[in-house]
């Protein structure tokens, strides 16, 4: 099966986030905008009511990105196993083992981040995170694996792992797009800071894909895995580990698959379980929310259609269930212009697809909104001090 999906062409990028209907579930009404916190918000209908979904958000007084330590349960022997030393990656990612010890505990976003590239450098096992995530049971992800395998149907299941995710993890995304009979579970994380993210983007699809399997089974294989950053030099092993052709460079990390798949039911399925978790999810979502997750989001609205006419913000409002006028007024509250954050989304992209991949030159110009290559290059001078071919040349050595 992966022979022939190999030979067939690639499927293009997922749809830009916009909610599904899921059967037997619930029906999403599309991103709007809510006052009070500041943050963006999807409304969903579920048994009637109103409920929200933040994407990956902060803790109000804490603007540190943050995430449970349930995700990194089991790591240490993974580096026991490879042959690493606990202690010196653990003190590279400025981590204690203790804070390990509960899978409610937290770790910063960045430390985490840290934590997996560090131990591939260590182990020198290039591939890390994916032979982490591979072997990742869904109950060690802590409460929200649990609220996804104790639902009762894998459209359930994806429900409430996108709607919860924000209790899990911050200033990260997590949606699944409807793309005519295919649906892309996409995953990334917001925070700019973040440079090096790789093991964290190919440990969080191998999780992902095991939720999905424990309705699917576990020989059941995506169409495609798209990831973000460029080709590894071991990167034929994430097609045997995924099962899927496998594309790199791409704008976002996300597993696609058949919409039909989402009435199976999911093996775990458990209400009692499920009602015990879900309470703490919805109090721990409800109370991370962040002015600053509304700029974050935005820019990834406009990084997912840069190129393309529905960029503009009119469009981007669109989107989001907004006017022109009420984005605007939002904008103005938080002393934002739209035009710099178009600008810094072009930037972050356009560095990342020198940087990254190898993509030609005048595909990355249009990629990023450009109609000629000699703007683009200007442009990038100004932001780097340094063509684009001095940069990719600095930057892949």
């Amino acid at each position: 099966m992966l022979a022939e999906a190999q030979a067939r062409q690639p499927l293009g990028n997922p749809p830009q986030p916009r909610g599904i209907a899921l059967p037997n579930c619930c029906a999403v009404l599309g991103s709007c905008l809510r006052r009070g916190q500041g943050g963006l918000t999807a409304a969903f209908l579920l048994s009637g009511e109103l409920t929200d979904m933040s994407p990956g958000t902060t803790s109000a007084g804490d603007l540190t990105p943050k995430i449970l330590a349930a995700a990194a349960s089991g790591v240490e022997d993974t580096i026991h196993r490879f042959g690493g030393d606990v202690e010196a990656i653990f003190g590279r990612a400025t981590i204690r083992s203790a804070q390990l010890a509960s899978p409610i505990n937290e770790l910063t976003l960045h430390q985490f981040c840290t934590l997996f590239e560090e131990a591939a450098r260590q182990t020198g096992q290039d591939n890390f995170g994916l032979n982490f995530g591979y072997d990742f049971a869904p109950q060690r992800l802590g409460a929200i694996g649990y609220v996804a395998i104790t639902s009762p149907t894998l459209a359930a299941g994806l429900n409430n792992l996108v709607r919860y995710f924000p209790a899990h993890q911050d200033s990260s995304i997590l949606s699944l797009e409807e793309d005519r009979d295919l649906l892309w579970l996409t995953y990334q994380i917001l925070d700019p800071r973040i440079d090096e993210r790789r093991q964290d983007a190919e440990l969080s699809l191998g999780m992902f894909l095991n939720i999905l399997r424990n309705a699917l089974g576990p020989d059941w294989m995506p169409l495609e895995i798209h990831f973000e950053h460029g080709r590894p030099d071991g990167g034929g092993e994430h097609e045997r580990r995924f099962g899927a052709p496998t594309l790199f460079g791409q704008r976002t990390n996300a597993i696609a698959f058949r919409r039909e798949a989402l009435a199976q039911p999911m093996a775990n399925c458990d209400p009692y379980l499920f009602a015990v978790i879900e309470p703490f999810l919805a109090e721990r979502a409800a109370s991370r929310r962040a002015p600053t997750d509304f700029v974050s989001a935005l820019k990834q609205e406009i990084k997912l259609k840069l190129g393309e006419s529905s960029s503009s913000l009119r469009s981007v409002a669109g989107r989001m269930g907004l006017s022109s006028a009420a984005l605007q007024r939002r904008l103005r509250e938080l002393g934002v212009s739209y035009n710099d954050l178009l600008r810094a989304a072009r930037q972050e992209l356009a560095l990342r697809y020198v940087r990254e991949s190898d993509m030609p030159l005048t595909e990355i110009a249009f990629a990023v909104g450009y109609s000629e290559l000699s703007a683009f290059s200007r442009a990038f001078r100004a932001w780097t001090g340094l063509s684009p071919q001095q940069y990719r040349r600095q930057t892949q050595r």
